[in-house]
């Protein structure tokens, strides 16, 4: 186990317990402890499935202001990672008034979340440094709620009860669904000013995309924003080889900002479609990724921080 918690840990215990009133557990096989026997068969339970996925070490939040003012432009929908909760043998069938309170629950936004053994927390103001950068974690208003595992249920599209059909839809959209990430880099090719790292990236400046896409709609575009959307080919990366098929896929980076942090750091958001692996986007994965961060910058480059901002309609 490598994380104090889950996104399911967080959602299927209050959806069981408030929404349906518990999971019966008399048709289950017989559990030893806490863990289940081997081949045995369990009909009590609650299922999580989600549309995707991402690594351990990335966060899932909602886009920055410039990026949903840009989506309004441009009449995209940009969510949170939609996903389908399966209840078996549930004492009641929940209401839209006990979807709310399971949802307050996960959001930690009333006292029934305690009782799931949750510490609930208030969101603060961020603060920044001298710089101007923030020194917390993340802004208030890029999750939902004030879970501090950072677990958080939208309410702009609410909990409701769906048919059998919604599961198969879940997995079949996600391979057209547009991503958007955020990421912190390092490179070794010192980058003296904004204007250098836009010119190699070909890309359009940091907190600018509302102003991009309205340039786009207008037909005045400017020509670094021309590069994109950029085809590259991705191989299966290395630290996935041995479990998944070798093969070289296509992938589009649709669209991409920057700003530069100082002359080796530099802050990157893009959209991608999906399937596109980011971090080697980034460093390149020996040259399995082409053209990659680094190639167009000329040096070795890293990622440190990556976040999915949301997932675009």
């Amino acid at each position: 186990r490598k994380g104090v918690s889950s996104v399911e840990e967080e959602i299927c215990p209050p959806l069981a317990r408030i929404g349906c009133g518990g999971i019966s557990k008399m048709n289950n096989a017989r559990i030893q402890g806490d863990m289940i026997e081997k081949g045995a068969v369990v009909y009590g339970l609650c299922k999580f499935h989600a549309s995707g996925r991402e690594d351990m070490d990335v966060r899932m939040l909602l886009p920055p202001p410039s990026v949903a003012e840009a989506s309004v432009k441009s009449g995209a929908v940009i969510t949170g990672r939609p996903f389908v909760c399966e209840i078996f043998d549930a004492h009641k069938m929940p209401t839209v008034r006990d979807l709310q309170d399971v949802a307050n629950a996960i959001n930690c936004q009333f006292e029934e979340s305690n009782e799931n053994g949750s510490s609930c927390g208030e969101k603060k103001e961020v603060q920044l440094d001298k710089n101007g950068w923030p020194m917390t974690l993340v802004q208030p208003e890029r999750y939902h709620g004030n879970n501090p595992r950072g677990v958080g249920v939208g309410m702009s599209f609410p909990l409701s009860l769906v048919s059998s059909k919604a599961f198969s839809g879940l997995q079949s959209e996600t391979e057209e669904k547009v991503k958007l990430y955020g990421c912190v880099c390092h490179t070794s090719v010192p980058i003296s000013s904004d204007e250098e790292l836009l010119q190699k990236l070909g890309c359009t400046a940091w907190n600018k995309e509302g102003e991009e896409v309205a340039a786009v709609n207008d037909g005045d575009a400017t020509p670094n924003s021309r590069m994109y959307p950029l085809k590259i080919q991705q191989s299966t990366p290395l630290r996935v080889l041995h479990r998944r098929s070798s093969d070289v896929r296509t992938r589009y980076i649709l669209s991409l900002s920057a700003c530069r942090i100082d002359d080796h750091w530099f802050r990157l958001r893009m959209s991608t479609s999906a399937g596109t692996y980011v971090k080697e986007f980034v460093h390149g994965d020996c040259g399995r990724t082409q053209p990659n961060i680094g190639s167009m910058l000329g040096g070795r480059t890293d990622i440190t921080e990556l976040d999915c901002e949301g997932i675009a309609f």
